[in-house]
């Protein structure tokens, strides 16, 4: 498990950073979900009283760490990230973690110039899984503005659907159709000589490949209609092309018309000077 090998990872950082020390104290156990709630601990060896100390999280763009606790002009960037000091304890809570602010975090002893005052680096690994997407050709208009959710073809014609999907490690992929027990283990529905018979309901099943708990489904809808049927929509189409563009000609000098003429009528109230 991979989450497993990173978090034994970060217990083999806190062992060997000697006195001060960075650590995950929530969640205790499992894989970190983004949404999630995490609890981070700076601990000394030698202080009980931690309020000597800070937290810094490092800026991959500006190349320096800075300061999350307390007023700087940066602390605007980090305002999801909570410190909180009690009873001596020196802790970090981010209420909904997110792949972009999991760290890395240190925490430093304030004017401190030794290296025992300086923790290990953290940054806790956040599984995430985003929703499903559907499109049929790879273009930009598809890809990012059309859901698919209903496909139609005619008998013989071809079907190539793909299923995309963002995660935190690559996804798994499967097609499922409803009422039968064919599954395809692919990220795209493909049917070379569509039949009457291939109609249905077909279902793209993401599966996390570390976090079974991560897992997300969306459906499409396959009609097999007819050519003469399935051209339909295109003269449905150019109707409303043809009434609506008329249309919003007809608004547009209406509201030239009224401008001119209330412009004009303001001129003549105004008289010569």
């Amino acid at each position: 498990m991979k989450w497993v090998l990173g978090f034994v990872l970060l217990g083999s950082l806190h062992l060997a950073s000697g006195k001060l020390s960075l650590v995950l104290k929530s969640p205790e156990a499992g894989p970190v979900l983004e949404g999630q709630s995490i609890t981070l601990e700076c601990l000394s060896d030698e202080d009980e009283d931690m309020s000597a100390y800070t937290f810094e999280k490092y800026a991959k763009y500006m190349d320096s760490w800075f300061a999350v606790d307390g007023s700087t002009r940066f602390r605007c960037w980090y305002y999801d990230v909570n410190v909180s000091r009690s009873a001596g304890r020196l802790q970090l809570q981010i209420p909904e973690v997110q792949s972009w602010n999991n760290g890395p975090f240190r925490c430093v002893q304030n004017n401190g110039t030794e290296q025992d005052s300086v923790s290990n680096s953290l940054s806790v690994p956040v599984h995430y899984l985003r929703d499903v997407s559907l499109f049929k050709d790879t273009s930009f208009y598809s890809r990012y503005s059309e859901q698919l959710k209903v496909l139609t073809v005619a008998p013989g014609g071809a079907v190539e659907v793909e299923c995309s999907a963002t995660a935190s490690e690559n996804p798994q992929y499967s097609w499922s159709r409803e009422g039968d027990d064919w599954v395809e283990l692919s990220n795209k529905l493909k049917i070379q000589k569509v039949r009457e018979e291939d109609a249905g309901t077909y279902t793209c099943t993401v599966q996390h490949p570390s976090v079974p708990s991560l897992s997300k489904t969306r459906t499409l809808q396959l009609l097999v209609v007819p050519e003469a049927e399935s051209r339909l929509v295109l003269p449905q189409l150019n109707l409303i092309l043809m009434a609506g563009i008329p249309a919003l000609v007809l608004v547009l000098v209406i509201v030239s018309l009224a401008v001119y003429l209330s412009r004009r009528r303001t001129s003549s109230l105004k008289g010569p000077m």
